[in-house]
């Protein structure tokens, strides 16, 4: 028998690798065999020869796949295998089941109830999820088995505290604390999770999170101790991190915050990932209040990496959807309702007004009147109100005869079923740039926020790895190297995802072949292409040559192959 090396699977020559490390970049070869990298350096002629894939790379970039570890796929992927656009943007590995919303653990009969939760809170069309979801309840371990073998992309899943309280608490999670017994059951049920392979534990207590009866999400009714409880089971395992968003993420982490999610943090000695910081105009210091408190955590010896947002920012919404008002009672108790009663109760004259006081208090986080009307994404006809397009809504009051802004908002809607889209726009100005600027270079800041798979008709994140490198390298805030680090082995790394974020022999063979002078991500535009003819948001790419996942080709120029080679990861 020869002792030779079977051939090369593939290899891609002469290409500049990035190899995610943050190294200085260098021109070689980097060969494929058994789905990992089995070479890197100079490949010969007769190897080449051999190999049953070569792409010449020359002029090209070679970079790890992309991780993105703060995605809400667990639904589509039941029926959407490649999780795009995200994979469009060169994530190859993805971590889901974030802000404690999942899908797992969950009991047959509860599974209807957490997917219509998902489809209020992280905006995903209900229909397309009782159509194509399969997964029949059970614990996080059989989510994952019925989704071995379906997939395109590596996806890693976490156990949410909402899914755990209800498995548990029943209907009474959404009402109040927990007792001590309820508590060591939610601890054995993470215990659990954590010991199927789930990569770790998430949670929130935002009060815009109500679900689609009206009420706060279960895990917004957990008491601090309940939180420490269950983030403390992963310190029993060798695996994990923490997901978290507490009450005043958007202002500055308040004193109570902080104690928490230092807590939570010592107890369970693993990494803390927390939701992005921006600079709002309503608290413009609390987002540099907030990575002090970060910087603090580093000194103290604790983990705890915030993130920053290198998609753009603004948000496409309509009133028959949106959770943008649920922090204000009299919105939220109206828009929860079913038809007609919904649209009968926005045409009272005193539910107006009582909407109209909510909407400008002055000590409120909600976003002022300054609205474009957008018309092309879910209106049943998209070009009768093209002449609307870019048009404020106290603009297109006034074209409606001086009508009150107000109240033509809320016509303009009834009009269109609720239907009618709007969009909001973050303020541009010169500090949320250089406050951006910041947070990017700053090493404990992670690229993310993507929220992949969720609000699918109001914005879209996944396209951060393509803006970061497009955009933010060629300006100077980071170099090449620093950037693709940061969207895969710094991310991986944090979160203990094992032989995948850098090119390196032995690693898995995820790897993206970028035209860099091409790269740019597009605007968003709406497709149609879910199940139950359900529609979203996404956003393209341009550049990405080639995405390898686990050393197979899964998209070519941006066009899935057909290939479903991706890897259920269990921690």
């Amino acid at each position: 028998m020869s002792d030779r090396p079977a051939p090369f699977d593939l290899v891609v020559t002469r290409g500049t690798v990035v190899d995610g490390t943050g190294l200085p970049s260098y021109i070689a070869d980097v060969a494929v065999r058994d789905g990992r990298i089995a070479k890197i350096g100079r490949v010969t002629g007769a190897e080449r020869a051999a190999a049953v894939e070569v792409l010449d790379a020359e002029g090209l970039l070679v970079t790890p796949g992309f991780v993105d570890i703060h995605t809400h796929y667990d639904a589509q992927l039941h029926f959407e295998p490649t999780c795009s656009p995200a994979s469009w943007h060169g994530v190859t590995t993805l971590l889901t089941g974030n802000c404690g919303f999942t899908i797992a653990p969950a009991t047959p009969d509860d599974v209807g109830w957490l997917l219509q939760m998902l489809s209020r809170v992280e905006g995903m069309p209900a229909a397309a999820l009782q159509a194509g979801v399969d997964f029949e309840g059970g614990g996080v371990g059989d989510l994952m088995a019925g989704l071995d073998g379906r997939i395109g992309v590596n996806a890693g899943f976490n156990v949410g505290h909402s899914a755990v309280r209800r498995m548990v608490m029943g209907d009474e999670a959404q009402e109040r604390v927990a007792t001590d017994d309820e508590t060591t059951a939610m601890a054995a049920l993470v215990r659990s999770a954590m010991a199927e392979g789930a990569m770790g534990f998430t949670s929130s207590q935002l009060d815009i999170h109500q679900a689609h009866d009206g009420r706060p999400v279960p895990s917004n009714l957990a008491a601090p101790d309940e939180i420490v409880a269950l983030a403390a089971v992963l310190a029993e395992f060798d695996h994990g991190a923490i997901e978290f968003i507490p009450r005043t993420f958007l202002v500055g982490y308040d004193a109570s915050d902080r104690a928490l999610i230092r807590r939570m943090a010592e107890v369970s000695g693993k990494p803390v990932n927390l939701n992005t910081l921006t600079r709002m105009h309503n608290a413009p210091n609390g987002w540099s209040d907030s990575l002090a408190f970060a910087e603090e955590a580093q000194r103290d010896g604790l983990r705890i990496f915030p993130m920053f947002a290198a998609n753009k920012q603004g948000v496409f919404f309509a009133l028959g959807s949106t959770f943008l008002y649920d922090e204000m009672p009299t919105w939220r108790d109206t828009l929860c309702l079913p038809e007609p009663e919904r649209s009968q109760r926005l045409r009272d004259v005193v539910v107006r007004e009582q909407m109209r006081t909510e909407l400008a208090d002055p000590t409120g986080r909600a976003f002022s009147f300054v609205w474009d009307i957008v018309c092309c994404a879910s209106v049943a006809d998209p070009e009768r109100h093209g002449h609307w397009v870019g048009l404020t809504v106290p603009q297109l009051a006034a074209q409606r005869g001086g009508q009150d802004p107000f109240d033509c908002y809320l016509d303009v809607s009834l009009d269109e079923n609720l239907e009618t889209v709007f969009t909001l726009n973050a303020p541009v100005s010169r500090d949320r740039q250089e406050a951006l600027e910041i947070l990017i270079r700053h090493p404990l800041v992670m690229a993310g926020s993507s929220d992949g798979g969720a609000h699918l008709a109001s914005f879209v994140g996944a396209d951060y790895p393509t803006r970061l490198l497009s955009e933010w390298v060629p300006s100077g805030v980071l170099s090449i190297e620093q950037a693709v680090a940061r969207l895969s082995s710094i991310p991986a790394t944090i979160h203990g995802i094992r032989d995948r974020g850098a090119l390196r022999p032995g690693s898995w063979a995820d790897i993206n072949v970028i035209d860099r002078p091409r790269l740019a991500a597009g605007d968003p535009r709406w497709v149609v292409d879910l199940p139950a003819d359900s529609g979203r948001l996404v956003v393209d790419a341009r550049g990405y040559v080639a995405t390898y996942v686990n050393g197979v080709a899964m998209l070519r120029d941006g066009r899935h192959t057909g290939a479903l080679p991706g890897a259920v990861l269990r921690g």
